[in-house]
């Protein structure tokens, strides 16, 4: 009986002097202004899915159907690199914790690359065409975290974020390519040819879209610091062939202006 007595005041007396610590923490903290307002300026590499991977299949498809049997094409969708900036606003509840969030801008979309190329091993006789399309779009999002302080250098962090394509930014840009080659050499009888189309898409309905991520962040200094997220965003447009979502790697400098 003595025994379980002594666990129980002993757990108590735990609890108190957690209970303790983490409220002079969170007072200790709200004197010195806890609230901090910034500029978040980075880069992203966005790798598309969704819609985007559909429609890459499509075109590969129609690019076999219209070839001959020496007819050989390959597609990509490589990452899309973008400029990400925005405003952010930490409120350091303790010593551990705080809560994040803020208003960012950047594009998201994809480019679309097939090549075909048909080579006639008897007439040396070879066409190649190329078909290029990219789609943009400049969003504003708005994410909301809680980030864990395991010392005064590193931060990890996790969030949840809504977006939205901002109206009549959305473009579409299409480039068809075909030459021949006899030979090995290019031909004057056949000199290459190019299109290319861009479309706006000022009637296309954009709704709020959703995400999330995960982050790290080293602090170089008390108002910079180095931030590496991880974020998946789906459903950000609709094409013909599906929605589009995508996953990107962000490296971004956030520097503190004002505390409160």
């Amino acid at each position: 009986m003595y025994r379980i007595k002594s666990i129980v005041f002993g757990a108590v007396a735990y609890f108190l002097f957690v209970f303790n610590t983490f409220a002079q923490d969170s007072v200790a903290i709200a004197a010195q202004q806890p609230l901090t307002i910034g500029l978040h300026v980075g880069y992203s590499a966005n790798s598309p899915a969704g819609g985007a991977r559909n429609e890459l299949d499509n075109m590969i498809s129609i690019f076999e159907e219209t070839g001959s049997d020496n007819f050989k094409v390959e597609g990509s969708l490589p990452y899309q690199y973008s400029p990400v900036v925005g405003l952010f606003a930490d409120y350091n509840y303790n010593r551990k914790i705080a809560f994040s969030t803020g208003i960012n801008f950047t594009m998201r979309g994809y480019t679309m690359e097939v090549e075909g190329v048909d080579r006639d091993p008897e007439y040396q006789f070879d066409q190649f065409a190329n078909y290029t399309e990219k789609y943009k779009l400049t969003t504003i999002e708005v994410p909301v975290s809680i980030q864990y302080k395991p010392n005064n250098s590193l931060s990890l962090g996790a969030g949840l974020q809504i977006g939205s394509g901002i109206a009549q930014t959305s473009t579409t840009t299409t480039t068809i390519s075909q030459r021949v080659e006899i030979n090995g050499e290019a031909n004057e009888e056949y000199p290459e040819r190019t299109t290319t189309v861009e479309n706006d898409l000022k009637e296309e309905v954009l709704s709020p879209y959703f995400g999330y991520f995960a982050s790290a962040g080293y602090f170089l200094s008390k108002r910079m610091e180095l931030k590496l997220s991880l974020l998946k965003s789906g459903n950000y447009a609709e094409t013909t062939y599906g929605k589009l979502s995508d996953t990107s790697l962000i490296v971004s400098l956030r520097f503190g202006l004002l505390n409160l």
